[in-house]
């Protein structure tokens, strides 16, 4: 046998094992980067989480230190930005004007 018939071989018994294993590796890359649906937090909820009061977090919402959207009547913080903000430990301080 030639060496380009052992490594025929070799890739003919080896075929089933590596198809095995590419698909679990690409199972996984994609389940890690799929699109997750975005998480929203409710005003109380944010206020509670920054442990702020309703009015600071408006202010803070109208400063732009903070983004919100609003769903119909309903204002949502998104949640990646909230926990990533108590993740900080970031401080909003109550300021006089």
């Amino acid at each position: 046998m030639n060496n380009l018939d052992q490594q025929a071989v070799v890739m003919s018994f080896f075929a089933p094992f590596i198809d095995v294993i590419v698909d679990r590796v690409s199972e996984r890359v994609l389940s890690a980067t799929a699109k997750r649906e975005p998480r929203f937090y409710s005003r109380k909820e944010t206020a509670d989480l920054l442990h702020v009061t309703l009015p600071t977090l408006a202010r803070l919402t109208k400063d732009g230190l903070i983004v919100a959207k609003r769903v119909g009547s309903r204002i949502l913080y998104e949640a990646d930005a909230i926990d990533e903000a108590v993740k900080k430990q970031v401080v909003f301080k109550y300021r006089r004007g």
